[in-house]
């Protein structure tokens, strides 16, 4: 075989490659489009003492950041915030209030959460260094109605209720673009001062 050929064949492929790869390059770019939409996974949570019981919890709150009014003032924050997905992994229904969220790993309780989420602090935001910080607590209410008949329950008669609370702590720039984002997760009980 002729090697100037040779060389022609492996120059077409090697052009084939590089022509690949330039139009993966844009498409392993355009991957966070969207840098103000989070996500909260609610597995990451610790024992549930008060539930009296370890409770496998699961699902996925979404979170959109913007410029929004929290009490009386604009401020970058987040302007929507939705419990998405329950313990299945499947879209929490939109017809109700609650979505399944755990199941007691004792008793096998379903635990269902209210999508009515709550921001009860507001918003604190300032600017550091010319980069702005932000912090806000979500919290939303968990209850574990006691197993129906003929599934027992050790506990019949006791409706377990506690608080999923989040502490959100993020960092954003000139541009309103969340440059950082974490959610340290916390159980408040009733009669711990935090319900």
């Amino acid at each position: 075989m002729n090697p100037l050929l040779q060389l022609n064949r492996q120059l077409q492929y090697m052009f084939i490659a590089v022509l690949l790869a330039c139009f993966a390059i844009p498409a392993m770019g355009e991957r966070d489009k969207t840098p103000n939409h989070k996500e909260i996974i609610i597995n990451s949570i610790p024992q549930v003492l008060c539930a009296g019981e370890k409770v496998d919890l699961r699902g996925v709150l979404t979170l959109k950041f913007g410029v929004k009014e929290f009490f009386g003032q604009r401020l970058f924050g987040p302007v929507d915030i939705k419990l998405e997905k329950g313990f299945f992994g499947g879209a929490c229904p939109s017809t109700e209030e609650t979505c399944l969220v755990g199941i007691g790993k004792t008793t096998g309780r379903r635990y269902v959460a209210s999508k009515r989420l709550e921001i009860p602090g507001g918003v604190e935001t300032k600017k550091l260094n010319g980069l702005g910080v932000g912090t806000f607590k979500l919290r939303f209410l968990v209850t574990g109605n006691p197993n129906p008949p003929p599934q027992g329950d050790p506990n019949p008669g006791n409706i377990v209720r506690f608080k999923l609370l989040y502490t959100v702590s993020y960092k954003f720039n000139d541009n309103n673009k969340v440059t950082f984002f974490k959610a340290t997760p916390d159980i408040c009980c009733r009669g711990s001062g935090c319900y």
